[in-house]
């Protein structure tokens, strides 16, 4: 697994997630349920992280690239 992004916000980190499922990417979150806990652990935890499956990581980069989002 690798980490494609991270997220100060689940909301923000849940729309990528869903992104990458409509082009058939397997995305997980983690740190999600602490943040939504108490926010403060953002900083702390590096934000609400998505992971892909490392033989899907070119491609997710490629839909973020078309999403205009950086990594």
């Amino acid at each position: 697994m690798k980490t494609i992004a991270s997220f100060s916000q689940p909301v923000e980190a849940h729309m990528l997630r869903s992104r990458l499922e409509v082009e058939g990417i397997t995305a997980y979150l983690r740190d999600e349920n602490m943040i939504a806990l108490d926010w403060l652990y953002s900083n702390a935890l590096g934000g609400v992280k998505v992971d892909v499956a490392d033989e899907d990581y070119e491609r997710a980069l490629d839909v973020m690239t078309s999403l205009g989002t950086s990594p």
